[in-house]
């Protein structure tokens, strides 16, 4: 441990004469180092030189490390972050879960709103040029698009005003989830790094998401798109690359454009609450649940066709409230929606934002 800290102690000292060396080459530092000081305020300066000392070991340059002064401590991402944690509620893990039998119905009724299907509406004719050219590029229907669009940043309204370097060395420090922010501090660097965008326009939430999509600095580098071939990738506020980034997250992680992302359905029949989840295991076809008692829950054309579209494809059961709530048969695409964001009601959501809007376009 003391030879670590000592390595580590040269390593920030180097890393503090590299503006004055030129192109002095430092040290890398190996990547499971940890901060082993007290996390007062006295030391947030010292371990942002020790996330950097990290990030100079995968590449970034000392230039671009030492360009990055005025990383402050943000309290208030602190107090955000807490209080998102207080929301989940702690309850003994020997203790059966519980049912929640309104949960799907009151997430919607609050993320779902008329009035935000109203606002996609009017945007899908606004932006229709730039939402035809992802979905064409990508194959990812447009309406997928502009929900999550909508749910990420209320199209674009909410993108938060934070400096992104500060909020995630601050959440870094705090320790709660000191591992995923480190990570991403060090590639928000790796952004600078490559030129994608200046330091003064990095701009995100409390906890590091950016733009309109609302991408974590991992996220972007992995799917940030040109949407319109000026050689930027500007989720901020370029529309075309906002859907084209969108788009090119979905169409890597599995997207199907043949597909539509589930339907709801009624048990008639006593099934078990372990066959359902989206293992890759527990899919059936459309007979087989069918057999087992599943129903469409609402035989409007709509959910008609999308049943009929469903008909060859792997289906998974989803219960997000258990055995007392809604239920869904859904398709791979909603698995990869989980893969951006790991919450059933979310999934849900998107979906059902989707299937509103495109009622609303008529295509």
């Amino acid at each position: 441990m003391l030879k670590t800290t000592l390595k580590c102690s040269l390593l920030i000292a180097s890393l503090a004469l590299v503006g004055c060396a030129g192109n002095k080459q430092i040290q890398s530092l190996d990547d499971k180092a940890t901060y082993n000081k007290p996390r007062t305020l006295q030391n947030f300066d010292d371990y942002v030189r020790f996330l950097k000392v990290k990030a100079a070991g995968q590449g970034v340059s000392a230039s671009v490390l030492n360009a990055q002064n005025n990383i402050r401590y943000i309290q208030k991402a602190v107090d955000l972050d807490r209080q998102q944690a207080g929301k989940i509620k702690k309850r003994d893990p020997s203790a059966p879960p519980v049912a929640n039998p309104n949960g799907t119905t009151n997430y919607l009724n609050r993320v779902l709103t008329n009035n935000k299907v109203d606002v996609a509406e009017t945007r899908y004719w606004e932006q229709l040029p730039q939402l035809e050219k992802a979905s064409k590029r990508f194959g990812v229907q447009k309406e997928y698009l502009l929900a999550l669009w909508g749910m990420e940043s209320s199209f674009g309204y909410y993108q938060g005003n934070y400096d992104v370097l500060s909020v995630l060395a601050t959440l870094a420090f705090d320790g709660r989830r000191e591992s995923l922010f480190s990570k991403e501090f060090i590639v928000a660097m790796k952004m600078l790094e490559r030129d994608h965008i200046q330091r003064h326009k990095m701009l995100g939430s409390w906890a590091g998401a950016m733009g309109q999509t609302q991408f974590m600095p991992s996220s972007y580098l992995s799917y940030a798109a040109d949407g319109n071939g000026d050689g930027e990738k500007d989720i901020w506020k370029n529309h075309y690359d906002v859907f084209a980034s969108i788009a090119n997250y979905l169409h890597t992680v599995g997207w199907n454009d043949k597909l539509p992302w589930g339907v709801e359905v009624t048990l008639t029949q006593y099934i078990p609450l372990e066959a359902g989840g989206i293992e890759k295991g527990k899919a059936r076809s459309l007979r087989q649940w069918q057999n087992q008692g599943v129903m469409l829950k609402s035989p409007t054309a709509q959910e008609s066709q999308k049943l009929t579209a469903l008909s060859s494809a792997d289906l998974w059961l989803v219960r997000p409230d258990r055995e007392a709530g809604r239920a869904f048969l859904v398709s791979n695409n909603f698995r990869t929606i989980l893969d951006w964001n790991k919450s059933n009601y979310f999934a849900v959501s998107i979906g059902m934002f989707a299937d509103r809007i495109q009622q609303r376009i008529g295509n």
